[in-house]
C-alpha cells in the first residue's frame, strides 16, 4: 500500500451550502474525496438530514436518487449507514488523526485531519473509477471506491468499508 499523506479540513461545516464549499475545495484530488466523506459521515452522527445532504453531495451520481429535494441516498443505502452509525455513534471519528480507542474517539480540535493513501490502488480505466485507503484507528485502513465527475471532483462510488464496526472504546 502506498504511504498516507493528510488531508486538512480546516473546520467543519455548519451547512449544506459550508459542505458543499468544502467539497468543491477538497474533493479535486481522489484522497480529497475520500476524506469528504468521513467528513460527511461525521456530520451525520451529529445531525442525520444535514448529514444525508451532505452525503448526497459526496457520493457518486450513481448511488443516487431523485427525491422530493433533489438527489438524495438510495433508502437502502441510506438505511445502512443509519444503522451502522446509530450502533457506533463513534465510527465516523475513527477517521480522523488523533480521534482513538484510548481516548473514546474524541475529535481533537481544528484543523481536522484525515490520512488517504497517496497513491490510489486499483486504476479501472475501464470503469473509470480507483480506490484509496482511509487510515482508521479502530481497524485497518478502509478502502473507498472514488470516480471522477464532470467538474473534475472526485466522489465515492463504494465505501461500504467505511461503515463497518470498529474497537469500542477504552
Amino acid at each position: 500500500m502506498a504511504p498516507f499523506e493528510a488531508v486538512l479540513i480546516r473546520d467543519l461545516p455548519q451547512s449544506l451550502a459550508g459542505f458543499v464549499a468544502l467539497r468543491d475545495e477538497v474533493a479535486r484530488t481522489p484522497q480529497g474525496g475520500a476524506a469528504l466523506l468521513a467528513v460527511a459521515l461525521l456530520l451525520y452522527a451529529g445531525d442525520e438530514a444535514l448529514g444525508a445532504q451532505c452525503l448526497a453531495a459526496a457520493l457518486d451520481q450513481s448511488l443516487l436518487r431523485a427525491g422530493p429535494e433533489g438527489r438524495q441516498l438510495d433508502p437502502q443505502d441510506l438505511q445502512r449507514v443509519e444503522l451502522q452509525v446509530r450502533k457506533q455513534r463513534y465510527l465516523p471519528r475513527a477517521y480522523f488523526s488523533g480521534a482513538v480507542p484510548h481516548n473514546g474517539y474524541a475529535l481533537p480540535g481544528p484543523p481536522y485531519e484525515v490520512q488517504c493513501s497517496g497513491s490510489p490502488a486499483g486504476w479501472s480505466p475501464e470503469a473509470g473509477s480507483l480506490t484509496v485507503f482511509v487510515a482508521c484507528s479502530g481497524a485497518s485502513p478502509r478502502p473507498v471506491t472514488l470516480k471522477r465527475d464532470e467538474q473534475g471532483l472526485w466522489q465515492a462510488a463504494e465505501y461500504s468499508s467505511l461503515l463497518v464496526g470498529i474497537r469500542n472504546p477504552a
